[in-house]
């Protein structure tokens, strides 16, 4: 069963003023320029039938999203896209009024390259004064792979160097976040939560296809037993508790609101 710690605010202030759009404001920051809907055929458990009842042939409606959060003066990124040449995160975060030195935490869901590509240009980090937290067994399960399939995360590794913060879903995390270790797509792959909402990372690549039909998995899933315990386990504990979803791949307005089924 999927783990949900409760956590304590770490010890990090989060007092200090910077620029702010919202207070606790959630963010969507769309990677991709265009629309780009996830083929069915990369779900391998769903059915004709269903995908045909559903009306999703032609693909499943999807995102590539990071998100912002804004709190006590501290902006607070959760994953940062592809990093490619069309990559939205940066004009979008402009947009704001905010540079990648403004800044102070970005949290990692996982570390598959559509979450942390935004990380480094030219094998530099992109955000110079953030603090990196990623899951410990994530960060482990990565570095014990072969090198030619964990260039980008060694690369990672280098550019932030010690600010790159590696935990446990025990410990406390800055700014009251929360993590909850939703295992199964990735080794270590990790949903976040600030008070009532819940940045689930890869939790659904497909929500018009999976959000009913929790055991259906993407192809991308690691293993698809866990996963599919996982997304379960994290829509129940979601509607359980009223929670607002917030998923990296979810379509516009990307977020479920389970408030409303409490």
């Amino acid at each position: 069963m999927m783990a949900l710690a409760a956590l304590a605010i770490v010890g990090t202030s989060c007092s200090e003023t910077k620029k702010v759009a919202q207070e606790g404001e959630i963010i969507a920051l769309p990677d991709n320029p265009n629309h780009r809907p996830m083929p069915a055929s990369l779900f391998t458990n769903a059915s004709d039938s269903l995908i045909q009842a559903l009306g999703v042939s032609e693909g499943i409606p999807s995102a590539l999203c990071a998100y912002l959060y804004e709190t006590d003066g501290k902006q607070i990124l959760f994953d940062s896209g592809n990093g490619v040449e069309d990559s939205q995160l940066l004009p979008l975060l402009e947009a704001r009024g905010i540079t990648p030195q403004d800044v102070d935490f970005i949290f990692i869901t996982h570390l598959h390259g559509d979450h942390i590509g935004g990380l480094l240009k030219d094998g530099e980090a992109v955000f110079s004064e953030a603090k990196l937290y990623i899951n410990n067994q994530e960060l482990e399960a990565w570095k014990a792979m072969p090198e030619e399939r964990n260039a980008q995360v060694r690369q990672m590794i280098q550019a932030y160097g010690e600010r790159l913060i590696a935990f446990d879903v025990k410990e406390a995390l800055p700014c009251e976040i929360q993590s909850i270790a939703a295992y199964g797509h990735t080794e270590g792959h990790t949903v976040y939560r600030i008070g009532d909402k819940l940045i689930a990372g890869d939790i659904m690549h497909g929500v018009a296809l999976q959000i009913e039909n929790t055991d259906i998995c993407a192809r991308f899933d690691g293993n698809l037993e866990q996963s599919a315990q996982s997304r379960k386990d994290l829509i129940e504990f979601a509607k359980r508790e009223g929670l607002v979803m917030y998923g990296m791949h979810f379509p516009e307005p990307h977020y479920i609101d389970f408030k409303t089924e409490k």
